[in-house]
């Protein structure tokens, strides 16, 4: 599972597998993980297999104001391998109210962390006559919950991605459906990058007649507006809309005011968002 991943699984569904994996393998009746709570108040059971019925459950509470040898320990970050639970001493404070409910003998807990920071637990619990724990049991309940916080990274990372993606359509959405006509433009050179529908209409060119041209060759014959100047007169005015006039593919002259700013992208590339807004001509000259 390591080396596959979990694809097209949710989070729930491979905690879910993990769990009856190794109740099976190890043929051990309970195995349960545990989540922290914020400010490591307490542990929440976020599923709990049971072998001989074969059934998951969650909702179980643990607090660390009633169990706090068992929390210190899981904060000192090194598995809890109780092989008479009811004598250790990490984890005797659970004998009446969990221990002798479940009718568990011996226990191992193995942190889960990610990114060095704790954020629960894995246990695994023998029902019956207790036993000493053997080195593969030990390992292999360290083993598992190593793949707990793969999938935990895994899941953040799906997250960030689609979190990613989300805000990646809502700027898409924004510029598409923006009211002014607005033109990317790379900030070195002057050459346009992107546009919105908006600016297809005000420029009469479709999006391929516009990307890769300089955006001074879209002004009124001595009114060449560059980049440079765009951004110059813009930083000078306060961000105060700069007055120029734009020529349509078939001629027709535009006043338009036009608002500039630079963006820093990834890289240290620079662009520049140039938002043309058309003006009536008794609004003001140049």
């Amino acid at each position: 599972m390591s080396r596959r991943g979990f694809p097209g699984n949710s989070l729930d569904e491979t905690l879910r597998q993990l769990t009856a994996a190794t109740g099976r393998m190890l043929n051990i009746e309970r195995v349960s993980l545990w989540g922290l709570t914020a400010e490591h108040a307490s542990l929440e059971c976020i599923d709990l297999y049971e072998l001989s019925r074969d059934r998951h459950s969650i909702g179980i509470t643990l607090h660390a104001t009633r169990y706090p040898d068992y929390f210190r320990a899981l904060e000192r970050g090194e598995p809890i391998v109780a092989d008479d639970a009811m004598k250790h001493p990490t984890t005797q404070a659970f004998t009446e109210d969990y221990l002798l409910m479940n009718g568990i003998s011996a226990l191992i807990g193995s942190p889960i962390h990610v990114d060095g920071e704790l954020q629960g637990v894995l246990c695994v619990e023998q029902v019956g006559p207790h036993s000493a724990w053997t080195s593969v049991q030990r390992l292999f309940a360290h083993s598992v919950a190593s793949l707990v916080s793969l999938a935990l990274v895994q899941h953040q990372l799906h997250l960030i991605e689609e979190e990613l993606r989300d805000a990646n359509s809502l700027r898409q959405a924004l510029f598409a459906g923006a009211r002014d006509a607005i033109l990317i433009s790379d900030a070195r050179t002057g050459h346009i990058l992107d546009a919105n529908p908006q600016a297809e209409r005000l420029f009469g060119r479709q999006l391929q007649q516009l990307l890769g041209v300089l955006q001074s060759e879209l002004h009124a014959a001595g009114d060449g507006l560059d980049i440079r100047q765009l951004l110059t007169l813009a930083k000078a005015d306060a961000g105060e809309a700069v007055h120029s006039d734009v020529v349509k593919l078939d001629g027709t002259v535009i006043p338009v005011e036009i608002v500039g700013q630079e963006v820093q992208l990834e890289k240290g590339r620079k662009v520049v968002q140039g938002v043309f807004r058309p003006r009536s001509v008794d609004a003001g000259g140049d």
